[in-house]
């Protein structure tokens, strides 16, 4: 090559790396940055959309009892709801799995939405279909073109030329796929298209060189199997095993861990009812009690400077009125303080009886997803049952054992741990294949051309290879393997070891839940009991306070009073207990879906089409399709409460794959932040109250 050339090669060369470099630099177009800025937008909101929906969620002051918010003697507008539309308004819009604690705020990546079993089953990693990819087959192909020009030292490199040019095309395709027993087929496709300047070649022209190839791979020992493939994957190291059967399992434990977080979250709802029920009973409490130390008052000082009605006992009745109104005062707006939730003493949760009336109507629309400030008052329509229930403890036992989401989850942690012990065993084995391969190759003047004229003469270049052995890998010792066995008994032990503490705390939990049914119930008995003795007290008391007589003992009806308040928050009290004890005990069994009237269905027939499907998006279905069902009355309200469930309704987990349009309507309204449901801005999907009255 001449220097002209080589220079002229240089220069294309550089100006070919300034024109990339400046295209690196090259000016956006403004249209390119707007959108740009759109995007970024759209990601970080403007002051003006914050404003705008903290307008919509929060437009009304919160109640207190400044009554900042309303008129001077106008009562806030009253919303009458019972246990059931409760559920139903919180199942509407539980797309986020809330608590009665700060768990959103403090660790939002732990709490539970109903997007967790689809989340999982799409994971590209360790998803099921990210599992049955592995089996796809796979299509492999490259095309290159090469145009060789070389100074060769010694001819017989370059074909008999020291001057060696070419002009070489190359094309190399392949069809693979994995099967389950751990073979894999494999047809191959290439061929060279040769054109050079040797003097050696048997074609002056384009020599073309092809061939068509196939082999099979099947492992004799490790990796073979049906079974193993199922549950490692065909490209499974010791201590990694994501195959269908792992992945399956990964996507049940979701589901399951969704169905608990559903259960804790209906848990938490009842019991935020419960709270906000006793508050308004307990407020009713100390508002007659106060009216009751008023009139005592009035009555002593009508009397004043009688015997009996001295300075002294006025000033006590005086105190002890002011003592009634603190206590309406808090029963009213409330104390910051946890109330009733999960796990806060028992499973279920264990009845507080703190807060007011409006910290605990904050709490119930914080837990159902109502906006906290609305300008309505939730207030309870549902009363307690107070019907005695028996159980049978070894039905209720084999129902909590059976039925219990934490010891189904614990049991499939365990199969999960037992396939990994299964699989880890294979590799204590040495890698040999047997290998098998057929190729057909040929030369000819074009694609698939196998005859030539050689010499004159025509000949046939189509000829047949074969092959045939063995593959043998292992490394010697075995110690990764063998540590990995070891590591699956472990985790196998631990699983196990954790099922079995598990059972014994669910059989704990049942037990106090059962006792503490008993306990509520005869609480209940005695505090009504009591309720009715200071009742009567106090009504014989004040009797005789109303009499002309000359010396009446004012300090016994103002004990009295204390004593009547008393038995009546008790008694309030007492009725609470005993409904959150009747939804424990369905609680701790497992069966409080079936407690609320809710069920999951399975269906056959889609189950056998789509066996790789996301289980937990019925989850969501069911879900909403039963908050969208009509408000009905409230069914439990003076019932008896299902303690050990029918056989047709035991929970079953739907396989059929969820419409992606509905997966991705919901995702895009939450994305676009459009209205709840339940937002009285929107008219036409606003949750109304039946009975919405004022009280």
């Amino acid at each position: 090559m001449t220097r002209n050339s080589i220079f002229i090669y240089s220069c294309s060369a550089i100006a070919l790396l300034t024109l990339v470099g400046c295209a690196t630099r090259v000016a956006v177009p403004s249209s390119a940055v707007s959108g740009l800025l759109a995007e970024v937008t759209i990601a970080q909101p403007g002051v003006d959309e914050i404003i705008q929906s903290d307008t919509q969620m929060s437009s009304n002051t919160p109640f207190s009892i400044r009554d900042s918010s309303l008129p001077a003697g106008s009562p806030p507008e009253p919303w009458d709801l019972t246990i059931d539309q409760a559920v139903q308004i919180a199942l509407a819009n539980s797309t986020v799995l809330r608590d009665l604690g700060a768990r959103v705020i403090q660790t939002p990546g732990l709490t539970s939405t109903i997007y967790g079993p689809a989340i999982q089953t799409t994971d590209p990693t360790g998803g099921v279909e990210a599992a049955l990819s592995e089996f796809d087959a796979q299509v492999n192909g490259d095309l290159f073109h090469e145009d060789n020009d070389r100074v060769l030292n010694n001819e017989f490199s370059g074909g008999g030329e020291n001057f060696y040019q070419q002009q070489l095309t190359r094309l190399e395709t392949s069809l693979s796929k994995q099967t389950v027993s751990g073979a894999l087929f494999t047809l191959r496709h290439n061929f060279d298209a040769d054109l050079n300047n040797s003097d050696r070649n048997l074609l002056d022209d384009t020599a073309w060189n092809w061939n068509f190839e196939g082999e099979v791979r099947h492992p004799l020992l490790q990796g073979r199997g049906v079974h193993f493939n199922r549950i490692a994957g065909p490209n499974a190291t010791p201590g990694v095993y994501n195959g269908v059967v792992i992945a399956r399992l990964n996507a049940d434990v979701t589901v399951a861990q969704l169905e608990i977080a559903l259960r804790d979250y209906l848990s938490d709802v009842e019991n935020a009812y419960w709270d906000l029920y006793f508050a308004y009973a307990d407020l009713k409490v100390k508002q007659q009690a106060r009216d009751r130390s008023l009139n005592t008052y009035l009555l002593l000082k009508a009397r004043q400077g009688l015997p009996g009605a001295e300075d002294d006992k006025l000033a006590q009745a005086k105190e002890q009125y002011f003592r009634f109104e603190q206590d309406v005062q808090n029963s009213l707006a409330g104390r910051l303080v946890v109330g009733t939730r999960t796990f806060n003493g028992s499973s279920g949760g264990t009845f507080q009886g703190t807060g007011g009336v409006y910290s605990n109507e904050r709490r119930l629309r914080l837990i159902m997803g109502l906006p906290i400030n609305d300008g309505r008052l939730i207030h309870p329509t549902s009363v307690p049952a107070d019907a005695p229930v028996t159980y049978d403890w070894n039905d209720i036992v084999a129902n909590a054992i059976s039925r219990r989401t934490e010891l189904r989850r614990q049991r499939l942690n365990v199969d999960r741990r037992r396939y990994e012990l299964t699989a880890s065993r294979n590799f204590l084995l040495p890698r040999l294949d047997a290998v098998g391969r057929y190729r057909y190759r040929a030369l000819g003047e074009s694609w698939f051309d196998h005859n030539i004229t050689a010499n004159g003469t025509p000949t046939s270049t189509g000829t047949h290879e074969w092959l045939m052995g063995l593959s043998l890998s292992y490394p010697v010792g075995f110690r990764q393997a063998h540590s990995a066995v070891r590591n699956a008994q472990l985790r196998l032990a631990r699983e196990r070891a954790l099922l079995t503490e598990l059972e014994r705390q669910v059989v704990y939990g049942l037990s106090n839940a059962m006792a503490e049914s008993d306990r509520a119930f005869a609480i209940l008995r005695t505090a009504l009991n009591r309720e009715n003795a200071a009742r009567e007290q106090y009504e014989i008391l004040a009797g005789e306070a109303q009499a002309p007589v000359r010396q009446f003992d004012f300090n016994a009806l103002l004990d009295s009073e204390q004593r009547y308040a008393e038995a009546a928050s008790d008694a309030n009290r007492a009725r609470v207990q005993y409904a959150l004890a009747t939804k424990n005990l369905n609680f701790e069994m497992g069966a409080l879906l079936e407690y609320f009237n809710i069920h999951l269905t399975e269906s056959h027939a889609s189950s056998s089409h789509h066996r790789s499907s996301a289980p937990g998006r019925q989850i969501v279905r069911s879900v909403v399709d039963l908050a969208k069902a009509p408000f009905g009355g409230d069914n439990r309200q003076g019932a008896t409460p299902k303690a050990t469930p029918q056989p047709s309704e035991v929970i079953a987990v739907e396989e059929s794959i969820l419409g992606e349009s509905e997966i991705n309507a919901i995702i895009e309204r939450e994305l676009a932040g459009e209205a709840s449901i339940t937002r009285r801005s929107d008219p036409d999907v606003q949750i109304e109250s039946p009975s919405d009255r004022t009280f």
